[in-house]
């Protein structure tokens, strides 16, 4: 039952959708926690911020394009959004936010559960997703090349080449191995459920699978 103890988590989005609030809200229950998680539709991260202060909303959770921007209102940053440049989560802790990042944990477990080994990976667009892909290769010793809207054309040449989609572009590429990253897609939609399952831990101090 919703009352005045209940704790709200919620994700803010320029294209919001359901899975943070079909994983949350399932998680929640399962665990007998008593919180909810609402998406939000957001184009002013700062605006979403300064509610979430108001509201004492106990976490959040940030999509494209605000990953990048997010940092500039918050109080800490974890280690791993440090060496990022990118978050995509943040615990409030009576007003003072910390970022984290559990973007690149979904895009690590996805690329280890491929049965073919990537050497070198395009990264499609520039932006805070994108930072979390490298950064799995980095730690992966997984060569990439970022291609963005300058070099946009080198994609029409690729052929049999691992393509990692960080945009929100529908990429008809059929020539080559396309991870799309888009939460609505069978990839992102189990990138998303492994950086979920991370983000539940740092919400709630619970491992899921326990």
């Amino acid at each position: 039952m919703i009352n005045k103890d209940t704790k709200l988590y919620c994700s803010f989005s320029l294209n919001p959708g359901n899975n943070g609030c079909n994983f949350f809200n399932k998680a929640f229950e399962e665990k007998s926690i008593n919180a909810i998680y609402k998406s939000f539709y957001s184009d002013n991260i700062k605006k979403s911020i300064d509610a979430v202060k108001t509201l004492n909303i106990f976490g959040f959770a940030i999509s494209m394009p605000f990953k990048i921007e997010t940092l500039d209102y918050v109080d800490e940053i974890s280690i791993e959004v440090e060496n990022i440049g990118a978050c995509n989560t943040v615990l409030n802790n009576e007003g003072y936010l910390i970022a984290y990042n559990t973007d690149f944990y979904g895009v690590k477990k996805y690329i280890e559960k491929l049965e073919n080994k990537i050497d070198f990976l395009y990264i499609l667009g520039k932006g805070g997703f994108s930072k979390s892909i490298q950064y799995v290769c980095k730690i992966m010793n997984i060569d990439y090349e970022v291609i963005d809207r300058q070099s946009w054309n080198k994609l029409y040449n690729l052929k049999n080449e691992w393509i990692f989609n960080a945009t929100p572009i529908d990429i008809n590429n059929q020539f080559n191995f396309l991870i799309d990253g888009r939460p609505f897609t069978t990839e992102g939609k189990s990138i998303a459920l492994n950086q979920s399952m991370k983000q539940f831990k740092i919400y709630t101090g619970i491992d899921y699978g326990q």
